[in-house]
């Protein structure tokens, strides 16, 4: 029996739409025991038996205990999680040595998008992309002067019903537009700079087509600003907030205000995992 703990994820981070992630720490839990009756539906099963077959190896069917869970469908990266954890749990079982790299091609090849999986292995903020349908990602640097929340929804949002509102198009001042806030906000990111931070993580890939789906997301942004929010974006697809607040500002002004919106909202401090994915034997 073992154990394998996976960060929630935060991705996308305003405008690194589908290229950064950030690792939390918020874990999911995945306890594996040998069985005779798995459950073949659960993702991490089936992701444990991709990544066995991809590696040329033999396991046994095991079950798959979660203890703890990362919150579904609201934009933390709970399906890369299961992914990761899957992959791990057939590289231990396989008993080679795979370096990290292919690991993570495993698990972004699995979950169609690096973005969450990369930061849910390795820990802290990182950006990935493909090319040629190999993965490529690096690891930033985080400054110490930050901190993070996120504000959690009772309500869930589809992932495919987020990504089919994009446009198939963009305009060439809007891409250049990105880049130039994607550049800042890596820079903010890393040096803790509240002004900066203020203004580094607005976005016109997404956040805009996206933001409407959310019957809350207005009222919600202005009162975490108010409330000393230093940036405010989606997290992964949504319908979860991640907020970059300064180390020590716990948004205590926030909290009651929450009882305004229609919809129920929890906040959670946060801050950032930098250790990714671990496993540890029973």
């Amino acid at each position: 029996m073992f154990e394998i703990r996976v960060p929630a994820t935060s991705a996308n981070l305003g405008p690194g739409f589908d290229s950064l992630g950030i690792a939390l720490n918020i874990h999911g839990h995945f306890v594996f025991e040998k069985t005779s009756s798995p459950d073949k539906k659960h993702l991490t099963f089936k992701a444990y038996r991709k990544a066995l077959d991809w590696m040329n190896a033999t396991g046994p069917d095991l079950q798959v205990h979660t203890p703890k869970i990362i919150p579904v469908g609201v934009g933390l990266g709970s399906s890369a999680a299961c992914i990761v954890a899957g992959v791990l749990a057939a590289s231990h079982i396989s008993g080679q040595d795979i370096p990290k790299r292919e690991l993570l091609q495993m698990a972004a090849t699995l979950e169609g998008h690096p973005d969450n999986v990369a930061p849910a292995l390795y820990g802290g903020l990182v950006s990935s992309g493909w090319r040629e349908e190999k993965v490529f990602s690096g690891k930033l640097p985080l400054s110490g002067k930050i901190a993070f929340a996120v504000l959690i929804p009772s309500f869930s949002l589809s992932t495919s019903i987020a990504r089919n509102v994009l446009p198939k198009n963009v305009s060439f001042s809007d891409a250049t537009y990105n880049l130039s806030q994607l550049g800042l906000s890596i820079s903010a990111l890393a040096n803790g700079d509240p002004e900066l931070i203020c203004h580094a993580f607005d976005d016109r890939l997404h956040q805009p087509y996206r933001f409407p789906l959310i019957e809350d997301v207005d009222q919600l942004i202005d009162i975490a600003k108010k409330s000393g929010a230093l940036a405010v974006t989606l997290s992964g697809a949504g319908p979860s907030l991640f907020l970059i607040r300064q180390k020590g500002n716990k948004l205590e002004g926030l909290i009651p205000r929450l009882a305004e919106c229609k919809h129920h909202w929890k906040l959670r401090l946060c801050l950032p995992d930098m250790k990714g994915a671990q496993l540890k034997e029973f």
